[in-house]
């Protein structure tokens, strides 16, 4: 491993300490995570993770996706991660 020295704002590293804690891990294993994410995010070009639900409901076959498209596209995305 490299080490790297960042700034956090002390509301982000306070935050972050405290979720740390509450998962018992390390900040730094949340740091690698979130850089993790974020570089699989930006190489894959998905630089908007809500850019990514469009489309993703795919043919519901119901004529209501105007008015409710949130809680369809939610649906989708649960559905998705199972």
């Amino acid at each position: 491993m490299t080490r790297v020295q960042i700034l956090l704002s002390e509301e982000q590293d306070r935050r972050l300490e405290a979720l740390a804690r509450r998962l018992g891990v390390s900040k730094s294993t949340l740091v690698r995570e979130g850089v993790e994410s974020v570089l699989q995010r930006r190489e894959a070009g998905n630089g908007d993770p809500l850019l990514e639900l469009v489309g993703q409901a795919g043919r519901i076959g119901r004529k209501d996706v105007s008015r409710r498209h949130d809680s369809h596209l939610g649906e989708a995305k649960r559905n998705r991660g199972r």
